[in-house]
């Protein structure tokens, strides 16, 4: 078999050594390449070193085609994630992931991702399992068995009451500081959950709604919290693993109608709408969407997302050195589902817009699925 571990810690150099390496093809990712001086690995044993999260490094280690991955790292959100993405994104068999609070398996089993209950011997379990001995690491109870059943809570609709929502916001940093202080200005119910003991006295005596300490991807803090009641829940901490499994949580356990999720490296935007997050939000791809649209010669503007943030509308200026100038709408190939809807000139809509020769000055506005906005670029670019 191949097999991909995640996590090269106590438990994960543990399993390692004690399985036969010589009968399977293992590759180990983690962060730090320091790992190898603290616990020398058997031979054959291939390392990957950076955050797995990152769907590109899973890839060059191999997830394409590994038949076993195993997450094992100390921070139970990273393990969630990843194991989310190798059974979503990379179609691997076989995942099982490390869990903490038992409260939140459930939801990860519903997506075929065993859980491993950590304990001194989980590294024998593990052992035993890939040996071939998988009823004997069920039947010990520290490997779950996957249910039959959903415990899922289907999402509420979105409804203003009085022109306001309830707003958890998770994360009390200076982003979710600012994000709350907006929303309280305009009339909105608020709650912040922050983990971090400093943080929150800090934010609790600087602003004037709830404060509740605690992991906002806990299911129990997020009960106390309101979450059963709330409309909107914003994920604004540092690290996109935990601000991905609250808004799972929230969404999935107790029918939150919308989630958004601060997201710091750009290439997790994709991964996390796929895995379910509403709206994600990334000031480093939004900087640099504006100099990249300001150095095309079609210069772009998204106008906004449908409700249901599948879909949006988006502006192509045509300009004299624009290749589109001169040419028939009708002509421009998009790619699938995208639609030009249509061709805005010296303030006039035109439609029907097949027809329509393109001028300078012409605003070109078409309907983009969300995924495909950079196809859509490169078509008008």
């Amino acid at each position: 078999m191949k097999i991909i571990v995640i996590g090269y810690g106590r438990v994960g150099s543990q399993f390692i050594r004690k399985m036969d390496t010589s009968a399977h093809q293992v590759v180990v990712v983690d962060k730090e390449r320091s790992v190898i001086e603290r616990s020398k690995p058997p031979a054959g044993v291939r390392f990957f070193f950076g955050n797995a999260i990152d769907e590109d490094l899973l890839r060059e280690a191999g997830a394409e085609n590994a038949d076993m991955l195993l997450t094992l790292t100390r921070d139970e959100n990273t393990n969630l994630m990843i194991a989310q993405i190798a059974r979503v994104i990379f179609n691997v068999p076989r995942v099982i992931a490390v869990v903490y609070d038992p409260d939140r398996e459930s939801y990860f089993h519903e997506a075929g991702i065993e859980t491993l209950g950590l304990t001194t011997t989980g590294a024998d379990l593990l052992t035993a399992l890939v040996a071939g001995a998988a009823q004997l690491a069920v039947g010990l109870g520290a490997i779950r068995p996957l249910p039959t059943t959903s415990a899922r809570i289907p999402a509420r609709p979105l409804e203003a009451h009085d022109g306001s929502f309830y707003v958890l916001v998770v994360g009390g940093g200076l982003v979710g500081y600012y994000l709350a202080r907006s929303l309280l200005k305009n009339g909105h119910e608020v709650t912040i959950i922050e983990r971090d003991p400093a943080k929150y006295n800090l934010v609790a005596q600087q602003i004037d709604c709830p404060v509740v300490m605690g992991d906002g991807s806990s299911l129990a803090v997020l009960e106390h919290a309101g979450a059963a009641r709330a409309d909107i829940l914003c994920a604004v901490t540092n690290h996109d693993d935990d601000n991905l499994i609250s808004c799972q949580m929230a969404k999935h356990r107790f029918g939150v109608p919308r989630t958004i999720a601060r997201v710091k490296n750009p290439k997790n935007e994709a991964v996390m709408r796929r895995l379910g997050v509403d709206t994600t939000i990334s000031a480093t791809a939004a900087i640099f969407g504006v100099v990249r649209d300001l150095a095309s010669e079609t210069p772009v503007v998204s106008l906004g997302q449908l409700s249901s943030g599948t879909a949006g509308v988006m502006e192509f200026r045509v300009t004299t050195r624009s290749k589109l100038a001169g040419k028939k709408a009708g002509t421009i190939n998009l790619p699938p589902a995208c639609k030009m809807v249509a061709v805005v000139r010296g303030g006039e809509v035109l439609t029907p817009i097949d027809s329509i020769v393109l001028r300078s000055g012409d605003s070109i506005l078409s309907f983009v699925p969300q995924g495909q906005e950079e196809a859509v670029r490169k078509v008008f670019a």
